[in-house]
């Protein structure tokens, strides 16, 4: 294979992996911007639960007697193009589930399960990850039920999130967020009875509804962090490519002359020959 061909395919390729990482950048910078649009208002509905939760301290198990080991569930990303954001997740849920001691654990996310592996964890279920708001109702209603049932079965007592909190553009923090036990205020007064659900059934949708908003308010901040990271580092290979893309056509261009100015000698010689035999 000559070095110009050599040159074109690896053009072709740069220009390729340009149009690929330009539109995950712009898939990204959409996901970002609906994921920051929508925490204020899951913020709001996590804080309304709370308050409903708070005045509610006679149906939930009283603090600390919350039976079961404790369970971690990280959320990570099935997307690439991100750095290190499985890796520092992984860490703190290797740290986390040091911390805490054994139990469950799960992974929202497959970039994280190589990352914890190399942590010498192994999630006991692992859930496609969502890349986008409109992707979360379908992973969250699923994770919230398997949460639900393995909570009422003594599975689990205590739940973390380990997620990444939104600090700006590319910068994320990873963060551990308590989920249960459900700490009510101590000092809250206690709604009256209601005669249309029995207290049992009233805790248990609360608390569904609770396990439900409190994801979905931490899902939606990794969301926005997942995607400022990647917008970021997407920006970089694309700032990378286009100056390959720009080395590789000069060299290609270079190739392209040297040939021209070698077929032109070579005419020329052929034409001194030719003149040269006609003469004699």
């Amino acid at each position: 294979m000559s070095h110009e061909r050599i040159l074109r395919q690896r053009l072709r390729v740069l220009g390729t992996l340009h149009e690929a990482v330009g539109a995950l950048r712009s898939l990204s910078a959409h996901h970002f911007r609906a994921a920051r649009a929508a925490l204020p208002l899951a913020r709001v509905y996590r804080a309304e639960v709370e308050t409903t939760l708070a005045v509610l301290p006679r149906l939930l198990p009283p603090h600390g007697q919350e039976d079961g080991p404790p369970a971690v569930v990280v959320i990570a990303a099935d997307l690439g193009l991100c750095g290190d954001y499985a890796a520092q997740l992984a860490a703190e849920a290797a740290a986390a589930r040091a911390a805490l001691g054994a139990g469950l654990l799960w992974c929202v996310g497959r970039r994280a399960v190589r990352p914890l592996a190399h942590a010498g964890l192994t999630p006991d279920r692992v859930w496609a990850g969502a890349a986008g708001t409109a992707a979360l109702p379908r992973l969250l209603v699923p994770l919230v039920d398997e949460i639900v049932t393995a909570r009422t079965a003594g599975r689990i007592g205590p739940l973390v999130l380990v997620a990444a909190r939104f600090e700006g553009a590319g910068r994320f923090r990873p963060a551990r967020v308590t989920v249960l036990p459900v700490r009510p205020a101590a000092d809250a007064a206690p709604l009256r009875p209601t005669p249309y659900a029995r207290p049992a059934h009233l805790a248990a949708v609360l608390v569904r509804e609770f396990l439900y908003v409190a994801l979905h308010e931490t899902l939606l901040d990794a969301l926005a962090a997942e995607h400022g990271k990647r917008l970021v580092v997407a920006e970089s290979a694309r700032g990378w490519l286009e100056e390959r893309m720009h080395v590789t056509a000069r060299q290609l261009g270079a190739v392209r002359r040297e040939a021209t100015t070698q077929e032109v000698l070579e005419v020329a010689a052929g034409v001194r020959v030719l003149r040269r035999s006609t003469e004699g």
